[in-house]
């Protein structure tokens, strides 16, 4: 390797990685992480009633006392429970209802339940039906004392429906080449927060590139280290040397969630046990995916830098390349519902997807090695073509000030270098 290029390299590492912010954000990032999901924990149970007072009008006359005894053994988020109260209809229907909304809307009930006779139908009126868990609770209650009611009114003995009606506890487990294992939605919840992580990384040293060139352009700095170094030298110098920064950070973000599933290897807590154990190839990929995906949007991030003259344009300039990389974000969900699927398989060899996309499929499955293999043949072939690409812009860019180019102006960069 050139001398100058390990020059340039050197320098933008040990600026990165010497700094305060770095050395801060690098250790904290997983307390933060961690703090922010046991946050959201502790406010979704404290912000939970401790009662959920329904009003239940009862038309069919006989399922009032099962409903409001089964709902009063459910219990979610610690002590919270349903309390119904029970609503004669004395005055007919229509004003009992329209009682019943009245003191929906002054809050002395939190939801109403209508009933019809038969059993033909149940409404639920409230102002808050966004909350799907009290929700499906309610429903699930409803409808298996409503079954029950049929079950009777059909001659079952009432001995029986007991064990008949006994509901069934579907189990998940996670089938790999050590043995199936118990999973109740942890894969999902753990491709995600890597696939975040390496998206939180790429980003955040993509647009350090670019900030970086910026700045030296708009600082009259290029001008100067253009006097010693070539400039693809320079833009290859950054590339690489924020890159390694951005591993070393990423690198102990890792450590961090392998240090907690070796922990739950060996923990006697049921909870940690749950944790999906990945392999050392895993992690190996997960690094391998990262620097290839660094390298192709730092590239770009760098071109784009290299085009611009001001904040406002820096601004413009990078937000389609920044689009690229959150759609891939968007697309995670998509891909963990059924990661074997074609649309998933597709979607994760597109070399600009591939580094968040691939890594969800990584974490939640087991893609065959063919597909890991074609997947980074693309990528390293997407790079190769990108580098020259941006290696063109940044030749002339760098240099030129004023406007930032248009279209048919960088195309005429590109057949000029």
């Amino acid at each position: 390797m050139p001398v100058k290029l390990l020059i340039v390299i050197r320098r933008e590492y040990l600026q990165r990685v010497r700094s305060k912010g770095f050395l801060i954000f690098t250790l904290l990032f997983p307390l933060l992480m961690a703090g922010y999901i046991a946050f959201i924990i502790s406010i979704s149970h404290s912000g939970s009633r401790q009662q959920y007072r329904i009003a239940v009008l009862d038309e069919s006359g006989h399922l009032f006392a099962p409903l409001s005894a089964r709902l009063e053994k459910i219990k979610f988020h610690q002590n919270s429970q349903f309390l119904l109260t029970s609503i004669p209809d004395t005055g007919g229907t229509a004003p009992a209802l329209a009682g019943m909304v009245t003191a929906v809307l002054r809050k002395h009930f939190d939801g109403a339940l209508v009933i019809s006779p038969g059993l033909r139908r149940v409404r639920y009126y409230a102002r808050d039906v966004t909350n799907f868990y009290v929700l499906g609770k309610l429903q699930s209650a409803v409808g298996s004392v409503i079954q029950r009611q049929r079950l009777l009114a059909a001659g079952l003995p009432a001995r029986k429906l007991a064990k008949l009606l006994q509901p069934v506890n579907l189990r998940q487990y996670k089938v790999t080449r050590n043995g199936a294992k118990a999973d109740q939605g942890q894969t999902f919840a753990l491709a995600y927060v890597l696939s975040t992580l390496l998206y939180i990384a790429i980003i955040i040293y993509g647009i350090s590139v670019m900030r970086g060139v910026a700045e030296e352009k708009t600082g009259r700095i290029a001008e100067v280290v253009l006097a010693a170094v070539d400039p693809f030298t320079l833009m290859l110098g950054k590339i690489i040397g924020l890159g390694a920064a951005g591993l070393t950070q990423f690198a102990v973000w890792l450590g961090c969630v392998g240090l907690v599933i070796g922990y739950s290897r060996m923990s006697s807590n049921a909870a940690l046990q749950h944790i999906p154990h990945l392999g050392p190839a895993v992690f190996l990929l997960l690094i391998v995916y990262f620097i290839l995906g660094f390298l192709l949007y730092a590239t770009l991030y760098a071109a784009a830098g290299a085009i611009i003259s001001n904040e406002q344009d820096m601004q413009q300039t990078q937000m389609p390349i920044t689009l690229i990389l959150v759609l891939s974000v968007i697309l995670i969900p998509a891909v963990l519902t059924s990661p074997a699927s074609f649309k998933a398989v597709l979607l994760s060899e597109i070399p600009f997807f591939a580094p968040v996309l691939m890594v969800t499929r990584l974490t939640a499955s087991h893609p065959p090695s063919w597909q890991i293999g074609l997947s980074l043949a693309l990528m390293l072939a997407g790079i190769v073509v990108i580098i020259r690409f941006a290696a063109k812009v940044y030749r002339i860019g760098i240099l030129m000030t004023g406007k930032r180019p248009t279209l048919p102006e960088l195309l005429r960069w590109l057949k000029a270098a």
